[in-house]
């Protein structure tokens, strides 16, 4: 099972330098789009969220997390977080996959 992430481009190419593919969005349509093609793909079994992104879709993102079936969807501080850089991002990368990039 594969590990997908949807957020803004500094998450994004953060994960990314972990192996972590992932889409870039800038509004809540987009994501919701993007959450719904990876939800159908029966190869991904998590969906990383980033926190900005879980926000600007409100209950919808709870909707998501609570679902009981495969690929979980879980949100993730983000870029756009209070004193959060590019560093910050790596270290939650290695934190969450036990990965050191």
């Amino acid at each position: 099972m594969t590990v997908k992430i949807v957020g803004d481009i500094v998450t994004v190419r953060g994960f990314g330098f972990a192996g972590i593919d992932g889409v870039v969005v800038e509004n809540a349509d987009q994501a919701k789009k993007t959450i719904s093609d990876f939800l159908e793909k029966p190869d991904v079994g998590l969906i990383l969220v980033a926190q900005s992104i879980a926000d600007q879709l409100g209950g919808e993102f709870d909707d998501y997390k609570l679902r009981k079936q495969f690929p979980l969807v879980m949100n993730i501080p983000d870029s756009t977080g209070a004193g959060m850089e590019a560093e910050d991002i790596q270290q939650l990368v290695q934190q969450a996959l036990g990965l050191k990039v």
